[in-house]
């Protein structure tokens, strides 16, 4: 049995506290173990996404409109981690769903490294950027050394933070460039996170062996 069939289950949709939701992208598989965590930030109508998953998911798609309708709540902004396309591709499907398509708003940091994709209504992030919401402040933090362009999101109101695919939730992540890499490390240590919400497995709550 493939390794990432063994490892606990994560619900299709989870109210992780009342600030954040985390829905799986429903796309399983030996890169994105269960599938991409795509998490929604905030407490009031007006929320954050955290990267869309892969394309053409339409299980996934379907628990973005659900949670949407059943929260009363509308996505604001989107932010995604890195490039890659279990993060990146299903942007295009979101905002197709959206009543706000038009005002929603798309963040990526650019690649130094390759031409960057085409995302509808794209925005450049900046490291340090900060995202201002009902009940969450985010800020940016770039991570290179799995992609020139991750980033991470620090959430000040638990010192807790979105790692992507720098810090994965069970196993261990491979990367472009080792040496950023490990200097990526070491700015999430420094920062001393309380929890790590991960791109990939399960909530992290043993932060000094992930972060070493």
């Amino acid at each position: 049995m493939p390794r990432y069939l063994k490892m606990a289950m994560i619900p299709p949709v989870t109210r992780i506290s009342p600030r954040l939701i985390r829905i799986l992208g429903c796309n399983p598989g030996p890169m994105t173990l269960q599938g991409t965590n795509t998490y929604l930030i905030g407490t009031g109508q007006r929320r954050i996404l955290l990267d869309t998953g892969e394309p053409s998911v339409p299980e996934f798609i379907g628990n973005v409109k659900q949670t949407l309708r059943d929260e009363r709540i509308v996505i604001n902004d989107i932010i995604v981690s890195h490039w890659h396309h279990d993060h990146i591709g299903g942007v295009e499907d979101v905002l197709n769903v959206l009543e706000n398509k038009d005002s929603c708003k798309v963040w990526k940091y650019p690649r130094t490294d390759a031409q960057e994709p085409v995302l509808l209504n794209a925005n450049v992030l900046k490291n340090g950027q900060k995202f201002q919401i009902d009940g969450a402040t985010l800020e940016v933090i770039h991570t290179p050394g799995h992609t020139t362009d991750h980033i991470i999101l620090l959430l000040h109101e638990e010192n807790s933070i979105f790692s992507g695919d720098c810090i994965l939730g069970e196993g261990t992540s491979v990367f472009e460039d080792l040496h950023d890499y490990m200097n990526s490390l070491k700015i999430i240590q420094k920062l001393k996170p309380t929890v790590i919400y991960p791109g990939h497995g399960n909530i992290i709550q043993e932060i000094a062996q992930k972060a070493s």
